[in-house]
């Protein structure tokens, strides 16, 4: 009797499973290409999206979303004039979008279009100027065009708006650093390790700091931590060696 009621479960089970699974093949059948092509950016696959995307804007090309997120998968897959072309059409179709000029500037900056990518970004603080990305894009336009006061500037508004955004507070740090303002990179350096300890850049960061300004326990320390992250980190290893010769250099 038991074996029967748990034959009988078994098969309602596998009812249950292949009438969900037809209906799941159903509705995924009735979805627009956009909707399976953003259904796919949104799971990693990003090679199976563009398929639907460029069909998703072939069908309807005054539409914004379509070329936004073909663009972004483009500069997910590192195609990034492609990507460039199609989040250029989404800002055209609306110039005002936040997101679709930040992008936009990141991918000027992947094809060191410095320049478009200042004044993209300028348009995007007009746009909403208390979002920290736009400022902490453009602080790196700006110190991948070597003007480091400027960048500065930009970093500390993405860190006022986001005070928990580590990586900006690293790109802070290094541009303090860039510009010899060594004192200035610890605490902002400190507070990036607090946040996120699992990157060992930013101990490497934080060393560099010390060292400069002739605290070379600490920057000792702070490779050392770099190293415990990970092992294997070259830049770390180089530093500390360094560091470590110093160290004994003067007992």
């Amino acid at each position: 009797m038991k074996k029967k009621a748990y034959n009988l479960m078994v098969i309602v089970s596998i009812l249950i499973m292949l009438l969900t699974g037809s209906v799941f093949a159903a509705s995924e059948a009735n979805l627009s290409p956009y909707q399976k092509g953003l259904n796919y950016f949104r799971a990693g696959n990003y090679e199976a999206a563009v398929g639907q995307l460029v069909e998703a804007v072939a069908e309807n090309p005054d539409l914004m979303y379509p070329h936004y997120i073909l663009g972004l998968t483009y500069y997910r897959l590192g195609k990034v004039e492609f990507a460039e072309t199609q989040l250029k059409q989404a800002h055209e179709i609306n110039p005002n979008h936040y997101r679709v000029m930040v992008n936009l500037a990141r991918t000027y900056l992947k094809e060191d279009k410095l320049n478009e990518a200042v004044n993209i970004l300028k348009e995007a603080i007009a746009a909403n100027g208390r979002q920290d990305d736009a400022y902490n894009v453009l602080g790196r336009a700006y110190m991948n065009q070597g003007n480091l006061s400027e960048a500065i500037i930009n970093y500390k508004k993405a860190v006022e708006f986001a005070p928990n955004n580590y990586y900006a507070l690293n790109n802070l740090g290094l541009a303090y650093i860039q510009s010899g303002q060594y004192s200035q990179a610890i605490p902002v350096l400190k507070q990036a390790t607090k946040l996120k300890p699992s990157l060992p850049y930013l101990y490497n960061n934080l060393g560099i700091s010390y060292e400069n300004i002739g605290q070379l326990d600490n920057a000792k320390a702070a490779y050392q931590k770099a190293l415990a992250v990970n092992p294997n980190y070259s830049k770390a290893k180089v530093n500390l060696n360094r560091v470590s010769r110093l160290i004994e250099s003067k007992k």
